[in-house]
């Protein structure tokens, strides 16, 4: 055999492996997850993040591994309680002691501003489906979503053509539990 043929077996082999841990290995919505968490420092304000989107301090999203872009999770800080909805943009952290890396809005909620990193569990509300337009921001109480099919799915590339635009309204209520709404219309913030 070539070498050529050779190379290109290997490739394949090695590509066919890497599907196959990734769909064994795949983070499913129905559990919760722990580990630590930290957040962005100051310096990463406007840069570009693994989704394209820009990275902006006052929005809740959040850097992770695996989970697909646009995932919405319930991040809880096990050491004081607080809770706050982050939604996947990026990929990270790059410390491998960390499960997550979220925005310092994100990070204000859950306490994490003195101390820079605490236990976390993390639940997921919605699965992503991995598109993020470049231009579309999260507020502090309304969470704008890209929702085309609610259940957990292994990322793919979207069909643009038949992309279904729903908003999510995440509502955090007086007694600490979290009202989600879905509406066809833009909500106003």
């Amino acid at each position: 055999m070539s070498y050529f043929f050779i190379m290109i077996l290997k490739n394949v082999f090695a590509f066919v492996f890497l599907a196959l841990v990734n769909f064994f290995n795949h983070p499913t919505d129905d559990k919760v997850i722990s580990g630590k968490a930290s957040f962005y420092a100051h310096k990463f304000e406007g840069k570009r993040t693994s989704s394209g989107q820009r990275y902006r301090a006052n929005e809740r999203t959040a850097a992770h591994r695996t989970y697909p872009f646009g995932t919405l999770l319930e991040v809880t800080n096990q050491t004081n309680g607080s809770k706050t909805i982050v939604r996947v943009n990026d990929r990270g952290p790059h410390s491998k002691s960390r499960l997550l890396d979220v925005s310092y809005a994100a990070a204000k909620d859950l306490g994490l501003i003195g101390s820079g990193t605490a236990p976390v569990s993390i639940k997921v509300i919605t699965m992503g489906d991995g598109y993020l337009p470049e231009d579309e921001s999260m507020d502090k109480e309304v969470i704008l979503e890209n929702l085309e099919n609610k259940t957990p799915v292994l990322p793919t590339f979207p069909n643009l053509s038949e992309h279904k635009h729903q908003y999510m309204i995440v509502v955090k209520q007086p007694d600490g539990s979290v009202k989600v709404e879905y509406s066809s219309t833009r909500p106003n913030p």
